[in-house]
């Protein structure tokens, strides 16, 4: 499932607060980009009708950190103003404290920079080896238009179920068709944890029905305490409420796509200056489709995990209490996938860097 727009709408309608923390990661960085990466590439225009729609696309990309940055700025006034100092379920403070905004930030700066190395070196060449080069970019930029039409009719798809071991396994497998040195170690570990939650309360009592049976079981709890403390830890459990599920969603949400930023961001450097051995930029475009797409699946398949089991937990509340959970988590699922898809975009002139310095050194002597 995906917005009609690329670029995101942030609606929060509900702010709950759960215990102590929170932390304040990254600031600035944003100035850097009113200087970088204005120019287009009017070389490729020439000869590249769809380029307009390109540019349009990445003109929306470029200010996606921004406006996460404004959004995350509005939530932390709103609650300097009610003085507290608890844990927020706004996702995009979430996103920002697990690093979401700070990776994003550097690959859009990375991307930018990239994009402007590419039309300074079409404007030195001429002739032949500039249409040659051209071709080239042009080709590797229809894969990433392809990506973006696969995405909009293949959005039934989203959906698709995988368990964390296969995404973990299918992950790690494209990495290294990619011939770059990175691991999926955090991404996997965030997934892993946002499955085993939802898993394990897939069994959840509401807290309603637990509190109706409290009085009656009180007098043998008293009697015959549980000796094991996982017994403790499973009747904690039993009584969690549909706000804790609701803040679970949030975080794990907010966790996994900055993860899944991260590691796009780590994958873009490696491209530029780590891979173990080269691998054409087409053929690595291709693969990050699928790493790409496999990441958006699985985020969609747990935004419909969560929301399933705050219907569950949350089948005694009001509809007016619990509709809204609902839909922020189904909200905040979209915008996730539709930040992953965005840093996918950012990484196209990162690819046509990687092809224009393979082919200059394959071109000497």
């Amino acid at each position: 499932m995906r917005p009609q727009s690329r670029a995101p709408r942030k609606v929060h309608p509900l702010h709950l607060h759960r215990g102590p923390g929170g932390k304040s990661v990254l600031t600035g960085g944003l100035d850097a980009l009113e200087f970088i990466g204005k120019k287009t590439m009017n070389v490729l225009a020439e000869s590249d009708p769809g380029f307009k729609r390109t540019k349009t696309l990445m003109e929306r990309t470029v200010s996606l950190s921004q406006m996460l940055r404004e959004a995350k700025e509005k939530e932390k006034q709103r609650l300097a103003q009610q003085l507290t100092a608890e844990r927020t379920a706004h996702y995009g403070m979430l996103f920002d404290e697990y690093q979401g905004l700070s990776h994003l930030e550097a690959l859009e700066i990375l991307s930018n920079e990239s994009e402007s190395k590419v039309q300074s070196f079409l404007a030195s060449l001429d002739g032949e080896k500039l249409e040659l080069l051209k071709n080239d970019l042009i080709s590797i930029k229809d894969i990433f238009a392809a990506k973006e039409l696969e995405n909009e009719e293949t959005q039934e798809d989203q959906g698709l179920e995988e368990k964390g071991e296969e995404f973990a396994s299918m992950l790690t497998e494209l990495l290294f068709e990619l011939h770059v040195a990175a691991t999926p170690d955090k991404l996997n570990k965030a997934m892993k944890k946002a499955h085993d939650w939802v898993e394990e309360d897939q069994a959840v009592v509401p807290v309603d029905v637990a509190r109706e049976s409290e009085d009656t079981a009180k007098k043998e709890e008293e009697e015959e305490k549980p000796a094991n403390p996982k017994e403790d830890k499973e009747e904690e459990r039993k009584t969690k409420t549909v706000e804790d599920v609701y803040m679970l969603s949030i975080e794990s949400l907010a966790e996994v796509t900055a993860r899944c930023i991260e590691q796009l961001h780590k994958v873009a450097e490696l491209i530029l200056h780590g891979q173990e051995e080269e691998k054409p930029a087409q053929d690595q475009a291709k693969v990050l489709i699928k790493l790409t797409t496999a990441m958006c699946k699985e985020v969609a398949t747990l935004s419909e995990k969560f929301t399933r089991t705050l219907t569950a937990v949350g089948s005694h509340q009001k509809a007016e209490v619990l509709n809204p959970m609902i839909n922020s988590v189904l909200l905040e699922g979209c915008n996730s996938t539709t930040y992953i898809q965005d840093a996918f975009q950012l990484l196209l002139p990162v690819l046509q860097v990687s092809h224009i310095q393979t082919s200059c050194s394959r071109a000497r002597p």
